[in-house]
């Protein structure tokens, strides 16, 4: 079975090699070094292919080197060995980015993928995506500790304070904050909640050990699931709502060691709600190589700026809720937002890789992330990549 495994995986690089004329830069794992120049304190890393097909479109992942294709595979409803066959479907079509995450189909969707690889041997033909996703439950219970000693009088003030906060920030403005899934706004009372206790009453000694010791253990669980032994992006918070929450000195430590041991090469973070904000943050940090974004028809507008300084900063960044914001079940679409871009791209294709197309247009994007249910899915949106056009007033 392993002979197989590896004979397939060598006709593979082979056809590949031989299709594209080029020969593919082998991968590179875990503490193996790729070469840099410097271009000033950045380093910018040789390009590095991974799958690469003649029919797809390959962008620079930031100072990564990673050469992404511009629709990667989200994973969020992946619950059994069925998708297999969408993992396969996009391999052809030339996709090479796995995205994922232990909250995703309650931890199944990285089991899903780990049995993919253990079964296939396809592990070094992707880069893989996954994210710390529990951090915040996880930060939320330590904040706790100090919460339910408070009295109920200062808990309200403080409840407060958060909604007060949140209403001068204007984060929940219309027009600015878009809603992709439900509970999605819980996470701002969450966050800012946690900012003004800690605020006041400071992060307790012990809490760091435990901090760390928990996100070294989530990270472990995520290698574990996904059957192997590093993450070429690993993501935290996952989800992020407030800037003042990358503060945490732990995140940046974590990521560092997590490096130095060979367990991931990248670091990033998510986010849905305070968009421009929060990437914004993220660029001043310095430490992020990447992040993922909700960025879409809608709410493209108040993110252009951020976009292109983190495009300047060498971050690679992927456009996730690109065609929620016009197709999501169980979910309200105003019409403006469909008329708009059908406005901006008057072409007889479907909805969604519309708005793929529309999304893709943006060379600050590194990639379009994509939950793909079938194989008909998979060959729409890839038909959009590498496709340049002349879009309407937006």
């Amino acid at each position: 079975m392993a002979n197989d495994k590896n004979n397939r995986r060598k006709f593979v690089r082979n056809v590949l090699t031989t299709s594209v004329g080029l020969s593919v830069a082998p991968a590179v794992v875990g503490n193996k070094k790729t070469q840099v120049a410097k271009a000033g304190k950045r380093l910018v890393r040789d390009p590095e292919w991974r799958n690469r097909q003649s029919g797809m479109a390959y962008r620079r992942f930031g100072d990564t080197g990673m050469m992404v294709s511009e629709i990667v595979m989200g994973t969020t409803p992946w619950k059994d060995v069925s998708y297999f066959r969408i993992i396969e479907k996009s391999l052809e079509k030339g996709i090479n980015y796995i995205d994922t995450a232990p909250a995703y189909s309650r931890g199944e969707a990285e089991k899903v993928i780990g049995r993919y690889f253990k079964d296939s041997g396809n592990r070094d033909d992707v880069f893989l995506s996954s994210k710390i996703s529990f951090y915040d439950e996880f930060m939320r219970q330590l904040i706790d500790e100090i919460v339910d000693g408070l009295p109920s009088e200062k808990k309200s003030d403080l409840e407060k304070r958060a909604l007060e906060m949140i209403d001068e920030r204007g984060v929940l403005k219309p027009g600015y904050h878009f809603k992709y899934f439900k509970g999605q706004d819980n996470k701002f009372k969450t966050a800012y909640m946690r900012h003004l206790v800690l605020e006041e009453y400071g992060a307790r000694k012990e809490w760091k050990p435990k901090i760390q010791a928990r996100m070294y253990e989530l990270v472990d669980n995520s290698l574990k699931a996904l059957k192997t032994d590093y993450l070429d992006v690993l993501h935290c918070p996952h989800g992020v709502a407030m800037p003042e929450m990358l503060d945490d000195e732990n995140i940046p430590e974590v990521f560092e060691a997590l490096k130095k041991s060979g367990k991931i090469r990248f670091s990033a973070v998510s986010m849905h709600n305070d968009v421009a904000a929060n990437l914004d943050k993220a660029v001043e940090l310095g430490h992020y190589d990447g992040a993922m974004i909700a960025y879409n028809i809608g709410n493209h507008a108040s993110l252009e700026r951020s976009i292109l300084n983190a495009k300047q900063a060498g971050m690679g960044l992927v456009a996730m809720k690109v065609a929620r914001a016009v197709s999501n079940p169980g979910m309200d679409i105003p019409q403006w937002r469909i008329q708009k871009l059908n406005d901006a791209i008057p072409l007889e294709i479907s909805i969604q890789s519309k708005a793929y197309l529309w999304a893709l247009q943006n060379q600050n994007i590194s990639c379009c992330v994509s939950e793909m249910p079938t194989g008909e899915a998979v060959a729409d949106n890839t038909a959009v990549t590498g496709r340049k056009i002349e879009i309407g007033l937006v």
